[in-house]
């Protein structure tokens, strides 16, 4: 109500009330110039002052209805006011008046509490009314949501009839929504992809949650393959499990992109052993067997002319020879670590059991190889082990500070497990490999995406003081 309106029945209240006081009191005021003149039962045509005492529930009413059951009640308290000493002081019958007023004053109570209950009833009226206006809007927002999401969006029942889906559902299943509606999601699934949904469904039905997207795959209506990254979870009613609500984001391309690329860089990387081993072999059966028969020269030079050259001359030889010979072993061991004669032809423990001795020999680190009885490991799985272990190796020569390295390689059913710790140093180990190439750690990315190249993966474990551990695990 506005502050106007409202100060318009205040004053009509007001005004209501002393007319009807002073009616009410009229024979006390009979001396008093015009107020004693003032009878509202006579201008009523009526005679009895119990009629004024029922007039004053109507200002009550008036007064709750029109500002408000607290200037109801107010109204109501000054009503008491002036009806009660007339009723127990003046009135000739004093029972009757008394009861009178009460009755009355009752009734203005009455129409207080109905103004308040009728105020609530309007006041909750208009909330429930907001509050359905609200839900209109989230609902409308929630289906357009819904509807053009850009991952499609789907629910199936516990059957795995759908129920229900977005427009992105279409794309990944080559269908129109319509047609898909009231059939089982079974016939996009694959039988492994089958198994795999019945899996995640008994998870669920557990009570287990699933929260990280995993893949599955579907098949198209004109029957080609989309692979997508998938959530599923419950959805109950009452309590009880009811339908099943998944949302799904294609990566067909992603992953398609993904293989070429992995198939490109193994492409890169057997070129790139290839490479090393021809070098390797040049070292070995060319330069490096040049610079030994030079090194065998000159020590003919120094033992047939020596007594014929003046002293310096023979010095300078020898010099030269021993020059040789430390060309000889450097590219020696360039050409074995490029690529170690002994992985060829020994395999992988032998080879582990080489790098061990290298590591000792150099910087005095004590190394113990284990390993299983290995059954017949293809090459490829024994190079790319062999190379993380070089790598590892390597990092631990350069930066771990070591004193003792300890290579495992177990074999656990179909799957090769290798694990190299340390007890240097260490490192804090960042939550994406990609900081790792921020940080110049090239060396740990290449070893990680080695193990992807067997379909194996590469876990690291370091804490700053704690030491290193290098676990690879693949499928033989």
């Amino acid at each position: 109500m506005s502050l106007k309106r409202r100060d318009v029945h205040t004053c009509i209240i007001v005004c209501l009330f002393l007319l009807l006081t002073v009616s009410h009191y009229q024979e006390l005021l009979v001396g008093v110039p015009f107020l004693g003149k003032i009878d509202v039962l006579f201008l009523l045509g009526l005679s009895r002052h119990a009629v004024e005492r029922f007039i004053y529930p109507l200002l009550v009413a008036y007064a709750s209805w029109t500002l408000g059951p607290k200037y109801g009640s107010a109204t109501w308290v000054a009503s008491a006011v002036a009806m009660l000493p007339r009723a127990l002081l003046i009135s000739t019958s004093p029972r009757d008046a008394v009861i009178e007023t009460i009755a009355a004053l009752v009734i203005g109570g009455l129409s207080i509490a109905f103004a308040e209950v009728h105020r609530r009833y309007q006041r909750q009226r208009a909330e429930m009314e907001g509050i359905a206006a609200a839900l209109k809007l989230s609902e409308e927002n929630y289906e357009e949501l819904f509807t053009n999401a850009s991952d499609a969006i789907w629910v199936h029942d516990l059957h795995g009839t759908l129920i229900m889906g977005n427009k992105a559902c279409q794309t990944i299943t080559g269908r129109p929504l319509g047609e898909s509606v009231g059939e089982n999601v079974a016939q996009f699934l694959s039988p492994e992809a089958l198994l795999l949904a019945r899996e995640v469904k008994a998870k669920l039905l557990e009570g287990q949650v699933i929260d990280q997207r995993y893949e599955q795959q579907l098949t198209r209506e004109d029957g080609t393959e989309a692979i997508v990254e998938l959530v599923t979870r419950l959805i109950k009613v009452d309590g009880k499990p009811s339908a099943f609500q998944n949302i799904a984001r294609d990566v067909t391309e992603e992953r398609r992109l993904r293989d070429r690329l992995r198939v490109q860089i193994q492409k890169n990387l057997i070129a790139q052993e290839e490479e090393r081993k021809r070098i390797a072999r040049e070292l070995h059966d060319d330069i490096a067997q040049s610079i030994l028969l030079v090194s065998r020269r000159l020590d003919n030079l120094v033992s047939e002319a020596g007594r014929r050259l003046p002293p310096a001359a023979a010095g300078e030889l020898e010099q030269l020879r021993g020059i040789a010979d430390e060309i000889y072993q450097s590219l020696q061991r360039y050409a074995r670590d490029l690529r170690p004669s002994i992985l060829d032809q020994m395999g992988l423990v032998a080879a582990l059991n080489w790098l061990a001795e290298e590591l000792n020999k150099d910087l005095g680190i004590s190394v113990d190889v284990k390993a299983d009885t290995l059954p017949s490991v293809p090459s490829e799985m024994e190079l790319v082990m062999f190379r993380i272990a070089q790598e590892a190796l390597s990092n631990v020569r350069k930066h771990a500070e070591a004193s003792e390295v300890s290579i495992t390689v177990e074999l656990d059913a179909s799957d090769i497990k290798m694990t190299i710790t340390d007890n240097g140093k260490g490192f804090s180990v960042p939550e994406l490999a990609e900081d790792l190439a921020r940080e110049g750690k090239l060396g740990v990315l290449g070893m990680e995406e080695r193990a992807r190249l067997v379909g194996g993966n590469l876990e690291i474990r370091s804490e700053p003081g704690k030491g290193t551990i290098v676990i690879v695990k693949a499928r033989i």
